[in-house]
């Protein structure tokens, strides 16, 4: 038999350490332990046992398992998205893509300005996705400014986000030194922290409109930030170039299978020596497997999540398989593998009624007690990363109506927070459902029953039905005095395998997504209009966008994102203007990239509209077809004295136009332009002893110099009478 380290002690907290307060700053006390260095694990497990680790007892007592488990502790990922300060405090561990507020563990006051350093969370984050203020998404520039009204100013930003990722190289913040020399050291390294650097600048008091623009900003004191983020870098077997005991080596991912043996190798009684990465890699491909979702398909098993570090290790670690839908099982040399649960799974052998004593069955829990209704919760984006019920309502395999006819409705909840996908959850939390339903029992066999061992799934005879049952099995137990074995199992549910999920009928919608509650907008949403990447004659490229305008708009905010090994990066700001449409542009190079492309309006005020759907273009390429013809207007005044008045507008529309030429007055234009642009040309001209024509044209041109039909004006200008020929 084979030892197995068992995930199922519970996980000690933080070191909780104190200090004296001070008024004029915050330092939490829990600050101090990751000052000079990683905080290292303060886990010990007491316990060893035989046998397969989190399968014996599942399979042990069947349903009541699958019962019983529901009423371990709960994880509430919503609780990590506000930013609070405590003495003590436990780390707050994140995987897949997430959104975390934090924990202030510096505050202080310096003249006009108001700094916080907050953690979100231990480890290192791959990619910041978004930035919320206040409960608001703002854009921050590369730079660290707020771009976002109301913090957007003349001068820059009113606020100022600086982050790290937490990668283990972190200096102490430069700024935080020079302004509190005496608080702040470079040994204030906050290593492997997620962390970011709020600086607020306060308004002038006594200047015209201070007052007013304080209480826009400040009205409930400095607002606390939220930032969604990739994190946690994970060892991928199925990449040569990542070393399994080499973080640095590693990318991050949401795939199921590797994040769930990331969190379990975080406990510091495995190394990654007690894994077999051969089988996880092959489950890993089976996790990246695409699959059908009723609204278009989606990667199998996905992982994100948050938890606290002083959680117990084994409902944490249950809860993140319960989320992937995956098991723990053992090689036949004693490693530690994941795998994922089927439907339909296969048979590993058969215990025959030859070799039984006894068989005993249970027909699942009694009625009165046997679950009914199924109500499932998950990680939910579309919620605003809080956990979201699924409306489950019309979906036949989550309700037994004759059941709730007869004993009224039994509740089984089943809370995945690990799981970010509606429709992942509900493959999952069908079998669940069912699990908690199925017939249970426990047979005596042979030594027979001893070939069990490290089996999981067997096909079981019963001799009196004349039939064989799927079962999951638990580990055999051994009576060495009687020479017999007793093997518990449960039967698997026979409709998981006679009836295959179908997303089209099976599948309940996604909860609506959850709108921004921090304001109710009287302004309509705008719509992106069009998108382009153009470079110009000097070499230069410039990325673009086109959007409509609202009623009541007066200030708008554009925005743009590239992608990265297929993964969004930070939205960035674009330079708004509105000449014939609304625009927004960016000196960069999108070319072949993936981009994301939004906008907004404000009232002038505070008052913003809702962004508009965010419009995706999977390869930016530069259009260099020819642009359409111009627009151009020319008004000709006769100033009754021989003079002719030319007032000439044109432009064009056009968003692959990097030049434009306007020729036929005195003021003429040949050099760089965007769509709306607006050139004009003003000239009088006499007539004189013979007739005169004037023609006034506007070309646009492509990135590589095709040229658009020429927009033309001809005027005759008559000779003068009075002049002779």
């Amino acid at each position: 038999m084979k030892l197995l380290k068992l995930f199922l002690a519970g996980g000690a907290s933080l070191l909780a350490m104190t200090a004296h307060a001070r008024a004029d700053f915050i330092i939490t006390p829990i600050a101090f332990a990751l000052f000079a260095g990683p905080l290292g694990g303060v886990f010990s497990f007491a316990a060893l046992y035989y046998g397969t680790a989190f399968a014996a007892a599942a399979a042990l007592y069947g349903a009541q398992y699958a019962l019983g488990r529901r009423g371990q502790q709960k994880i509430d990922p919503g609780e990590a998205k506000s930013t609070y300060q405590e003495a003590e405090s436990s780390e707050i561990r994140a995987v897949g893509r997430v959104r975390l507020g934090g924990l202030k563990a510096f505050g202080n006051t310096k003249r006009d300005k108001i700094y916080r350093l907050i953690w979100h969370s231990r480890g290192q984050a791959a990619g910041i996705e978004n930035y919320h203020v206040g409960g608001r998404e703002v854009t921050v520039d590369p730079g660290g400014a707020v771009s976002s009204p109301p913090w957007a100013a003349s001068w820059g930003s009113w606020m100022r986000i600086e982050t790290k990722a937490g990668d283990g190289s972190e200096t102490a913040w430069p700024e935080l030194m020079s302004q509190f020399p005496s608080l702040w050291t470079p040994a204030h390294r906050c290593r492997g922290v997620f962390q970011s650097l709020v600086r607020f600048q306060t308004p002038d008091l006594d200047s015209e409109g201070g007052n007013k623009k304080f209480q826009k900003l400040y009205q409930g004191g400095a607002p606390d930030i939220e930032i969604t983020a990739r994190v946690g870098v994970v060892y991928d077997p199925r990449d040569p170039a990542q070393d399994p005991d080499d973080e640095a080596t590693w990318k991050w991912t949401d795939n199921g299978i590797l994040c769930a043996v990331h969190i379990m190798r975080a406990y510091p009684d495995l190394t990654a020596a007690d894994f077999d990465w051969a089988f996880i890699a092959e489950e890993a491909d089976r996790a990246d497997a695409v699959v059908a979702t009723k609204g278009g398909t989606e990667p199998r098993a996905r992982c994100w999540g948050v938890w606290l570090s002083e959680s117990k290790r084994g409902e944490v670690m249950q809860q993140v398989l319960d989320s992937i839908g995956s098991e723990v099982i053992m090689s036949e040399t004693g490693l530690i593998r994941l795998r994922l649960i089927d439907d339909a799974p296969q048979s590993e052998m058969t215990l025959p009624s030859l070799h039984q004593y006894e068989l005993a069955l249970k027909s699942g829990p009694e009625a009165v007690e046997r679950p009914n209704v199924c109500r499932i919760r998950y990680y939910s984006p579309e919620r605003g990363y809080d956990m979201a019920e699924i409306n489950l309502t019309g979906m036949a395999w989550a309700r037994v109506e004759d059941e709730i006819a007869r004993y009224g409705e039994k509740v089984f909840d089943i809370d995945l927070p690990f799981c970010p996908s509606a429709s992942q959850a509900q493959r999952i939390g069908r079998r669940l459902f069912m699990q908690a339903r199925a017939d249970s029992g426990s047979m005596k066999t042979t030594q027979l029953g001893m070939a069990a061992w490290d089996r999981y799934y067997a096909l079981v005879e019963d001799e009196d039905a004349e039939e064989q049952m799927l079962c999951r099995l638990a580990s055999p137990r051994e009576d060495r005095q009687s020479g017999s074995v007793d093997i518990p199992f449960i039967v698997w549910p026979q409709a998981l395998i006679d009836e295959p999920w179908n997303p089209a009928t099976m599948e309940a919608d996604p909860p609506d997504p959850a709108p921004d509650m921090q304001f109710e907008s009287d302004l309509d949403t705008p719509d992106v209009l069009a998108t382009s990447v153009v470079q110009y004659p000097g070499g230069a490229y410039e990325t673009r966008v086109k959007f409509s305008g609202v009623s009541g708009g007066a200030t708008a905010e554009a925005n743009y994102r590239t992608y990265t090994d297929g993964l969004p990066d930070l939205w960035l700001p674009m330079i708004e203007y509105s000449e014939h449409g609304h625009y927004g542009y960016v000196a960069a190079n999108t070319v072949g990239k993936e981009a994301d492309f939004r906008a907004r309006w404000f009232n002038g005020e505070d008052e913003a509209s809702y962004f508009s759907d965010v419009v995706n273009v999977p390869d930016m390429q530069i259009d260099n077809s020819a642009p359409p013809e111009p627009y151009l207007d020319v008004q000709v005044t006769d100033n009754g004295v021989g003079d002719y008045t030319f007032n000439a507008v044109a432009y064009s529309t056009a968003m692959n136009m990097v030049r434009f030429v306007f020729t036929g007055l005195a003021s003429n234009y040949d050099g760089d332009a965007r769509p709306g642009q607006t050139f004009t040309a003003n000239e009088t001209i006499s007539n004189g002893p013979v007739e005169q024509t004037v023609t006034i044209t506007a070309t646009a041109y492509s990135s590589n110099g095709t040229p658009s039909p020429v927009a033309t004006f001809t005027y005759v200008i008559p000779q003068d009478p009075n002049v002779p020929d």
